[in-house]
């Protein structure tokens, strides 16, 4: 195999390097834009996010009883 098939084999495959750096610019433009709505007087969450947590809470936590009083 020549070595451009090799090179275009390598490119065509995500870095786990780059994976991680989007992860960390996904998490910095989450925050922004959190900010932003923070800033501007608005909830940093939409309902439909908050949805979405409650449902994923729902999947992965176990029910906690709340006190009573």
């Amino acid at each position: 195999m020549d070595s451009l098939s090799l090179d275009r084999r390598r490119s065509s495959r995500p870095d786990s390097a780059s994976r991680r750096t989007r992860l960390r610019l996904r998490d910095l433009c989450d925050e922004v834009i959190a900010s932003f709505r923070v800033a501007k007087g608005h909830d940093p969450l939409s309902d439909a996010e908050r949805e979405d947590a409650r449902a994923l809470l729902s999947r992965v936590a176990p029910r906690v009883p709340t006190p009573r009083g």
